[in-house]
């Protein structure tokens, strides 16, 4: 049997002028909507197995912003000139602009983004989404360029209860940890002596180029030196970039013993580390995720080439397939551990990841912890946004083809006028 179906003539204005308000009205409630409700942050939390992450989150910054705090109170006892043209907020987190332990040009509006405490809750949730949990074991490489996401990460790994094997260096770009009296070995120190932070560096390599600040004059060597000295840490001396990846991967292995890593965390731009400029380019900032497990002894340096390069293909948010990142990437750490099956989390491009996570960028005003979108942790106004294009579908379906009894019933009320050609009609 064939069914019958309503379609009008024409749909009133009337009609019209409904759902074009209706539509409208609902826009402006979704624009006025919160984004964040505690009972939807809760169940995220619960999601992802950490149910009190909001807490750990502003709990991380709140300990950045001490730490910044700190380092300020440090250098204006020290004497230094912290111009108010390279940190407008006075952070005391921005170094001068040249020094004789400057290894390259930095971005002054890198630098200036960088100094906000809520970087530490950008990466606690770059380690949730790496898969990271609490009492995980992470390696976490760091450079003195940027010092304040340095302390971003040592506090995000603290509140997430993770155990970090830490390797640092003691160069600095730009407007970094670059004071040749308060470099980055200087402000670990310092931190850790004032209860800031409870982890260290388990070797600090004098950084720059070949990661021995290879082609600096002798005077800016012992600077460096005098730093890792006043630190009381090992210094990992290295005679090129090969002998200092092996020599980072050799601390990273014998931290461990038997246990494996969940992420490894670069810090800036070390050679070592992320493979300088170049690495960064191919790998970009944030979540990297390897696209598959290859051969796991590459972690240990083992079995391998002696090549200075090596192929990795890697999965991000903007390329799920990993086909336009199967690249050739300079042999580094980072590239060893996405061999090896290991996420990796780049702090760098530190504006394009300030736009992504909602932080302001090149901010000349101090910035207080728990701002920006980043503690937003489930959006509550996507949901309530399908909500509402749902409603408008089904209430533009109620004007062009309502059900037969709602017919009925306004033909007896006269909704249709007494017209013939307003009337609805009824087809086979």
């Amino acid at each position: 049997m064939k069914k019958l179906y309503y379609r009008p003539q024409k749909i009133s204005s009337v009609s019209l002028l409904f759902l074009a308000a209706l539509s409208v009205v609902v826009v402006i409630a979704l624009r006025h909507a919160p984004s964040r409700s505690q009972g939807v942050e809760r169940l995220a939390g619960r999601a992802v197995q950490i149910p009190d992450f909001e807490q750990r989150m502003l709990r991380a910054s709140e300990q950045a912003a001490a730490g910044f705090e700190a380092i300020h109170c440090q250098r204006t006892a020290l004497g230094h000139r912290m111009l108010k043209i390279h940190d407008p907020a006075n952070t005391g987190m921005v170094g001068p602009s040249m020094s004789m332990v400057t290894s390259l040009p930095g971005h002054l509006d890198a630098k200036l983004t960088s100094v906000n405490p809520n970087f530490a809750a950008v990466a606690m949730r770059l380690l949730v989404d790496a898969g990271v949990r609490p009492g995980d074991r992470i390696a976490i490489g760091c450079t003195g360029s940027f010092p304040a996401l340095d302390i971003a990460v040592y506090t995000a790994a603290e509140a997430l209860d993770l155990r970090p094997v830490i390797v640092s260096s003691a160069a600095s770009s730009q407007f970094g940890a670059n004071s040749p009296d308060m470099m980055w070995p200087d402000m670990e120190k310092l931190l850790y002596e004032q209860g800031i932070i409870h982890h260290r560096s388990e070797a600090i390599s004098r950084g720059g180029f070949q990661d021995r600040a290879a082609g600096m004059s002798d005077e800016t060597l012992d600077m460096l030196d005098a730093s890792i000295r006043r630190s009381g840490l090992p210094m990992m001396d290295s005679q090129s970039d090969e002998d200092a990846i092996e020599r980072r991967m050799l601390v990273y292995s014998q931290a461990v013993e038997d246990e494996t890593y969940t992420a490894y965390i670069n810090v800036g731009g070390g050679d070592a580390s992320v493979g300088g400029t170049v690495g960064n380019d191919v790998l970009g900032e944030g979540l990297i995720r390897p696209m598959s497990k290859l051969n796991p002894r590459r972690l240990l340096g083992l079995g391998r080439d002696t090549t200075a390069a090596a192929t990795v293909r890697v999965v991000t948010d903007e390329d799920p397939t990993g086909e336009s990142s199967a690249a050739t990437a300079t042999d580094c750490v980072a590239t060893r551990f996405l061999a090896s099956g290991v996420p990796v989390i780049n702090m760098i491009n530190v504006v394009s990841l300030a736009e992504q996570y909602g932080l302001p960028v090149c901010s000349t005003e101090f910035i207080r912890v728990g701002e920006g979108g980043v503690y937003t942790i489930a959006d509550l106004r996507r949901p309530l946004a399908v909500l509402g294009i749902l409603f408008i579908m089904v209430s533009t379906l109620l004007v062009v083809r309502p059900p037969a009894r709602v017919v009925d019933a306004a033909k007896k009320r006269g909704w249709f006028g007494d017209d013939a050609k307003s009337q609805p009609q009824w087809m086979v």
